[in-house]
């Protein structure tokens, strides 16, 4: 709350990730009153990478991406289903993109896991984990009455077909099997919160336990701990921002 005050109102703020942020919508973190934009989910995906590597090693290579990643993952999506499907093996994927699944300095290192939100019709966010030692989308909802599950696999679709195809091209994998779909499971132990403006702050608390301690992680993220669990995330930004 010191920090809150400190910032002032109606001030705009260059983060640490460059994006400008006001003070309302920083308070919007905390206060929960309508839905988050992907502005602010950028910025607290950026801080809760930053909040991670702080911390020190980790034993799995994991990846923190914002809601450019997914956009960027449906747009190779739209250019593979424009290839004729015999030559969808020959496809090549510029380093941009392939930059994004690759945690060291050869083609080989690639990520255990990558973590990113997805906006659902622009109405509900949710969390999903790409697990690329698995061949698995995971996908950490807090509200699965939003979407049926034959809704969510045609959401994810794209992802599900285009991720494997991106890794086989950059790892020179030419197996089929390499390129075949990921699996889309949803992780059902996240307890249930149909609160619509709670589930952009659940959402990263989501990511971050699921990171952290994998499905069990996710157990202790009820509608209970959001609250405190929103004012932690909102600290992340604010104390490089503001000092007490």
């Amino acid at each position: 709350m010191a920090m809150r005050e400190r910032a002032g109102d109606s001030r705009v703020y260059t983060v640490a990730n460059g994006m400008s942020v006001t003070t309302d919508e920083l308070n919007e973190i905390v206060d929960r009153n309508q839905q988050m934009t992907p502005k602010v989910m950028d910025v607290l995906m950026y801080y809760i990478s930053l909040d991670r590597n702080r911390k020190g090693s980790h034993q799995s290579k994991i990846a923190f991406y914002d809601t450019n990643f997914p956009a960027l993952l449906m747009k190779q999506h739209g250019r593979l289903t424009k290839t004729a499907i015999k030559d969808r093996h020959r496809m090549k994927y510029d380093e941009a993109v392939v930059k994004h699944f690759i945690g060291g300095s050869t083609l080989d290192d690639v990520y255990d896991c990558i973590y990113f939100p997805f906006f659902i019709d622009k109405q509900h966010w949710v969390g999903v984990s790409l697990d690329l030692s698995r061949g698995a989308v995971q996908i950490l909802d807090c509200n699965h009455g939003f979407r049926s599950e034959s809704m969510m696999k045609k959401d994810f679709t794209p992802i599900t077909v285009v991720v494997p195809h991106i890794l086989a091209t950059a790892t020179g994998n030419k197996s089929a099997d390499a390129r075949k779909p990921y699996q889309m499971v949803r992780v059902n132990c996240v307890p249930h919160n149909s609160n619509s403006t709670d589930a952009a702050a659940t959402t990263v608390l989501l990511i971050q336990a699921h990171a952290a301690n994998g499905a069990d992680g996710c157990k202790d993220v009820t509608p209970e701990t959001i609250s405190s669990g929103a004012k932690h995330l909102a600290v992340l930004v604010y104390r490089d921002i503001t000092h007490v």
